[in-house]
């Protein structure tokens, strides 16, 4: 009885998920824009490990000291890969649907800088 519908009742065009044709480009549009956030969140944790990283390495900070070069190396690739992660971001907002432009990240409560 839970699951029971009658069957006079015409079901809603949304009823079950179902998406009509013009709402399908918005729904990917939207899924796309936050897979790039989720990579640019992702990019920027490992970008700001591989620094402080770097930044705890034993001294001198100098191109002599070969674990400080490597592990400096490292965050520079990070940070290539943060500044990517960044442009699909960008092309993602740019590819929303008339008002994808207005689109921003959600602020952080709480942090600064």
């Amino acid at each position: 009885m839970i699951n029971y519908k009658p069957s006079s009742i015409q079901s809603a065009p949304l009823d079950h998920g179902e998406l009509t044709g013009e709402l399908n480009p918005l729904r990917e549009s939207v899924a796309a824009l936050d897979a790039s956030l989720s990579r640019l969140h992702r990019a920027k944790r490992s970008a700001d490990e591989s620094l402080r990283r770097a930044q705890d390495a034993p001294g001198p900070h100098t191109s002599d000291n070969s674990i400080f070069v490597a592990l400096w190396e490292t965050h520079l690739a990070d940070r290539e890969l943060l500044f990517s992660a960044m442009r699909q971001l960008d092309r993602a907002r740019q590819a929303l649907p008339s008002g994808g432009a207005a689109i921003s990240e959600p602020a952080q409560s709480g942090k600064t800088g």
